[in-house]
């Protein structure tokens, strides 16, 4: 009998969703019998508390259904209780359980100390670990996870990818794209635009404040230099990272942003600022250059300093290189299917 598995998460929104899909599509290319309990879909439709009892339900019944030997659950940090719940169940009808846990470095830092206990006391029903970076796995460890814990970095498919990638020189706009939030330097971008008037700058992405997206619009009516695009997905995403010369990032949230691995692969030359993950992507000088969170005058320096190189395409040829090499389903095939077994 083929090897079955189940999996439980989101497949729409944000990056954990894209990761979730990426990964089932690993696994049924190499053989592997699937089920899916998208949790979104069910949030969607229920109060979150119902929509969690009901997923506990599901899997309980598509486990005697579908007969998987795994269940695979992507997580993340926030409200990870409830997730891990899904496994719990699962690990009392005797099947294998795996989370992919979309957490940041620090866990003793990023947790308040009661969800740090729920995490490692998870691992009472969880078999495997995975995690985003090194430095979580090491944080997970020295706060008491006993069980098998693997590092899988983000990822993403290379098939929608655009075929030919202009070279920097053809370029010339500056990006920002994600969340359309405060803490991600916005409005410092906002700010160098408007000194660097004979420049482009352009935003992609939507808002989760509506008092912040209100201030953003009055700013930006009067830089006429700048463009808010609003969200873009998939082909049109790819489009506008493709035709970027530089992505600025001056983040101040720990993260392991998807955004960095898009824009590298692409060509695009990130300036952001080095917190969370952003190290294990980026390496100064290599293929982008760090600057400080939330501060325009580092910004206006960073962007400075970049054009005044003349290595920009060695650079740039460094991102997608090293992209290609470590944040692809290529790359990270083989361990997922190693950790599966």
């Amino acid at each position: 009998m083929s090897h079955r598995i189940l999996f439980v998460g989101g497949t729409t929104g944000g990056g954990v969703a894209t990761i979730n899909n990426e990964t089932m599509k690993v696994y049924r290319e190499a053989g592997y019998v699937s089920d899916l309990i998208d949790t979104e879909k069910l949030k969607a439709r229920y109060p979150a508390a119902l929509a969690y009892v009901l997923g506990y339900l599901l899997v309980l019944v598509r486990i005697v259904l579908f007969r998987p030997r795994t269940v695979y659950l992507q997580c993340a940090q926030t409200g990870y209780l409830h997730q891990s719940l899904f496994l719990l169940f699962a690990k009392l009808t005797g099947r294998r359980t795996i989370a992919h846990f979309h957490a940041k470095s620090d866990l003793k830092a990023a947790c308040h100390p009661r969800q740090l206990a729920q995490i490692i006391a998870s691992q009472k029903y969880i078999d495997e670990m995975i995690v985003l970076t090194e430095p979580c796995r090491r944080s997970l460890q020295a706060n008491g996870w006993r069980k098998p814990a693997h590092v899988v970095p983000n990822f993403i498919s290379t098939e929608a990818l655009p075929g030919v990638i202009s070279r920097v020189a053809e370029r010339s706009q500056f990006l920002y794209i994600g969340r359309m939030d405060r803490e991600k330097g916005i409005f410092e971008i906002l700010e160098a635009a408007a000194v660097l008037s004979e420049e482009a700058f352009v935003f992609v992405g939507n808002f989760a404040d509506p008092e912040q997206e209100s201030r953003f619009a009055k700013a930006l009516a009067e830089t006429p230099n700048a463009r808010w695009l609003g969200p873009m997905y998939g082909d049109e995403k790819y489009e506008i990272i493709a035709a970027s010369k530089f992505l600025l990032f001056p983040t101040r949230r720990d993260e392991f942003p998807m955004t960095l691995i898009e824009s590298t692969i692409l060509g695009c030359i990130p300036l952001v600022s080095m917190v969370g993950s952003v190290g294990e992507i980026i390496r100064d000088g290599f293929n982008g250059i760090y600057i400080q969170p939330g501060d325009v005058g580092s910004l206006l320096e960073g962007i400075t300093r970049l054009q005044a190189r003349s290595d920009l395409q060695e650079m740039a040829d460094n991102g997608v290189a090293f992209a290609h090499a470590n944040f692809t389903s290529d790359a990270v095939r083989g361990k997922l299917l190693e950790i599966a077994g």
